[in-house]
């Protein structure tokens, strides 16, 4: 696994979980908004790559904390690219620890054989927009029907997940339904407020510093959405 950061103790990312969060580099999506853009690229010596978390200091971190975490959190850059992923979470459910995958749904077969091991406890996957603007939000290999097998896979599985959806600019009151629409019936939408990040292309500026729905819109916006759909939403401010 390319492990590219780490938080080492959080009460906010596996519900109802003391857990640490995993970051692995790599990802295909390239969403105006992300956070984590330094960590885009696998290390390939190209410019600005992020550099591994030296592995053998990983398992003595995670080796020491089993027993004191509940947890881990694997989430990115996009996890389900790393090709030891289910050896990984074995090696983590081997110590102990529930497990929670952070992912934007575009391998859903790797999600259904996490599932089909028992390796994952719980799964967030990302509805970043409605279908018809999936690549003008996530970028030209973003794939909407890979995220819709990755519901349809989640909606028919035994363990807890979520949906999550970042309130960004350009995203509308109208997408925000159109969304709740492709949703599998009962879910958990998260709503996320929006934040700036600090690395963006410049070609995104405009969107980065358009406005976003304040609190007082997204919790509006969440009450009407509430009245045409069975998704229970759970909108944070921050």
């Amino acid at each position: 696994m390319h492990i590219a950061g780490m938080v080492k103790t959080t009460l906010l990312d596996f519900p109802g979980r003391l857990s640490a969060v995993l970051f692995t580099a790599g990802c295909r999506y390239d969403c105006f908004y992300c956070h984590n853009r330094p960590i885009l690229q696998l290390q390939d010596n190209s410019d600005g790559a992020a550099a591994p978390i030296d592995q053998g200091a990983l398992r003595r971190f995670l080796e020491k904390r089993a027993g004191l975490l509940e947890g881990i959190v694997v989430s990115g850059g996009e996890p389900a690219l790393q090709e030891d992923i289910g050896e990984f979470f074995g090696y983590l459910k081997s110590l102990g620890y529930e497990t929670k995958l952070d992912t934007n749904g575009s391998r859903p077969q790797v999600i259904q054989s996490l599932l089909r091991d028992n390796l994952v406890d719980y799964t967030a996957v990302d509805v970043k927009a409605p279908w018809h603007r999936y690549q003008e939000i996530c970028g030209e290999q973003a794939d909407w029907e890979a995220v819709s097998a990755s519901l349809d896979i989640l909606a028919s599985a035994s363990v807890s997940w979520e949906a999550r959806t970042t309130v960004c600019p350009t995203l509308s009151e109208l997408d925000l339904h159109e969304i709740a629409q492709q949703l599998p019936p009962g879910v958990h939408w998260r709503w996320n407020a929006y934040k700036k990040p600090a690395v963006f292309r410049k070609r995104d500026a405009w969107r980065i510093h358009a406005d976003a729905p304040s609190p007082g819109t997204l919790c509006r916006w969440a009450a009407t959405a509430a009245r045409s759909t069975s998704a229970v939403i759970d909108y944070q401010y921050g």
